[in-house]
């Protein structure tokens, strides 16, 4: 074999019956089995969210970011394959048979499709892969030259493909999910609107409720520009058909959003709306497992971002690094923990896990990223929805956080911490728009989508029970010139009742943020005309 190896397989000069791989021979395989273990993955995945309406947990660009992973973890394998093949050629003593190698690349891509059906045992998924993977590799090395053109067709015409509907389907934006064309442009006084989503902050936990601790420092002095309402509650108690109602101005069971299913295809979002009257619209979205972009309620925006688009999610985008091993395995190279790969070898685990994120999205990486698309972006009024999801389990906020209240001894100190560094990054928002001369021009609404349980009526966490800690939520609207400031809203309302026409609209609605329907502070009212009234509930 010459130093310039051939596409096609070479053979040693002590068996000329038997196919070698030489080093290209290797890459080809490694492309290859890349390639369709990405491809069925990314064809499921599609499969089940397009036809079968399920959540899959994915990113819009996953088409791409498997293909990468996939690449990845094959192409590690080729690099020991490819030396060792090079030298035994050097040595002219043996090479390594294209049989073995083709069978081995086979078989890891067998093993990972055969991980997207989970009901198989592990020991029964190693069985079929390994048959799998025999059977391939003795076509392929039986077939010689004529194999390996055909492993090449298989690698580029994949790749290809997989760009292509990367393509189509990746990006910040998908035609499917992108406004029509704006019905005009929007009113020459049209304000801005940010919604805030705290997510998973009971409004019992904030200062700017009455809590002891002083989480919302920020909120708090905002609140003598703004109207709170002392009576807001989410119309469930998690966050898919909380941020469905949010988006929709419907009830969770008509907007259609569960734990399996995104939101129904009819039903409209506020950024279809504001998309008619002009507005560019940005979603920043933290938590990207239930308001990704894949719940539905991205419908509207010209720009969204949920799952990071970086080399990291794109090596947790396999379902090699979803196991349990493959987990370990890089944790142990990303984070630099060495006893992970030992627990990785000695406990293995083909038990596998959805998709998840590359890096935390903290509250700051979002406001970072929501205004680095407003500088991007022509000065045409803007609908921004921004999620933080530093409150919520784990309960790990950065910046020294962690430890702001009690040391963080317990779960709700590193809550309440979770709660101030929102409200610290709320503040930053605030300053760098008024900065600007933005903040006047602008409806800011703060909000949640559900609270959160310690202990109460001996529940933790959240989504398993209709009790207050989870229901009531803050609600804050500073909207400069369309809502009276120093104001508490006492009737209750409900967080699906919030139609964007009055953000809006050019000309008054009736019931216009008439002082007659707010309560200001000792005073009492009847409840705003778009505010559904219901009974207060009981503190509890």
């Amino acid at each position: 074999m010459n130093g310039s190896e051939a596409p096609s397989p070479t053979r040693s000069s002590t068996d000329t019956d038997r196919p070698v791989a030489g080093i290209t021979s290797v890459f080809w395989l490694a492309v290859a089995g890349a390639v369709v273990a990405a491809g069925v993955h990314v064809a499921l995945v599609e499969f089940r969210f397009r036809v079968l309406h399920e959540f899959t947990w994915s990113s819009r660009e996953f088409a791409w970011l498997s293909l990468g992973g996939y690449l990845v973890w094959f192409l590690m394998l080729a690099l020991p394959l490819a030396v060792v093949s090079l030298v035994l050629a050097r040595i002219r003593r043996r090479a390594v048979g294209l049989r073995l190698v083709a069978s081995i690349f086979a078989w890891l891509a067998a093993l990972a499709i055969l991980l997207l059906y989970q009901k198989i045992h592990p020991v029964s998924q190693l069985v079929l892969a390994l048959g799998i993977g025999t059977v391939v590799g003795s076509r392929i090395a039986a077939n010689g030259a004529r194999g390996m053109r055909w492993v090449r067709r298989v690698a580029v015409g994949g790749t290809v493909a997989l760009g292509t509907v990367g393509l189509l389907t990746g990006g910040r934006l998908s035609s499917a999910d992108a406004p029509a064309s704006p019905a005009g442009g929007a009113a020459p006084d049209a304000p801005n609107i940010i919604l805030l989503i705290l997510d998973t902050v009971r409004a019992s936990s904030m200062s700017l409720y009455g809590y002891q601790r002083p989480t919302t420092p920020v909120l708090d002095s905002l609140a003598r520009e703004s109207t709170v309402f002392d009576a807001a509650y989410a119309t469930a108690p998690w966050t898919a058909p909380s941020h469905a109602s949010m988006m929709t101005g419907l009830w969770a069971s008509q907007a259609g959003a569960d734990y399996l299913n995104p939101m129904f295809d009819s039903v409209t979002t506020v950024a279809q709306v504001l998309a008619g009257r002009g507005y560019v619209s940005g979603g920043f979205m933290a938590n990207t497992g239930y308001a990704g972009y894949q719940l539905g309620i991205s419908r509207g925006f010209t720009h969204y971002e949920d799952f990071p688009f970086s080399f990291q999610q794109a090596l947790w985008s396999t379902t090699l690094s979803q196991t349990g091993s493959g987990r370990l395995l890089l944790e142990s190279v990303l984070e630099g923990e060495r006893w992970k790969i030992r627990q990785a070898l000695t406990r293995p685990s083909l038990r596998t896990e959805t998709v998840r994120k590359s890096e935390p999205l903290t509250a700051a990486t979002i406001a970072r990223n929501f205004f680095v698309w407003r500088d991007g972006e022509a000065r045409r009024p803007y609908f921004a929805m921004l999620n933080f999801m530093d409150a919520h389990a784990p309960y790990e906020p950065p910046d020294g956080y962690r430890t702001r209240f009690n040391s963080g001894k317990t779960e709700l100190d590193r809550y309440d911490g979770g709660i101030a560094y929102e409200d610290s990054i709320i503040g930053s928002i605030v300053e760098r728009l008024r900065a600007r001369g933005d903040l006047e021009r602008t409806i800011l609404v703060v909000t949640s989508d559900h609270g959160e349980q310690f202990g109460e009526h001996g529940l933790d966490s959240h989504g398993n029970s209709l009790y207050l800690p989870l229901l009531h939520v803050p609600l804050m609207v500073r909207a400069p010139g369309r809502a009276p400031p120093d104001n508490a809203c006492a009737p209750s309302c409900r967080c699906a009742t919030s139609p964007p026409r009055w953000w809006t609209s050019r000309e008054r609605p009736p019931g216009y943020f008439r002082e007659a329907h707010w309560r200001g502070r000792g005073h009492q009212a009847a409840a705003p005309t778009w505010a559904r009234s219901s009974p207060r509930l009981p503190p509890s």
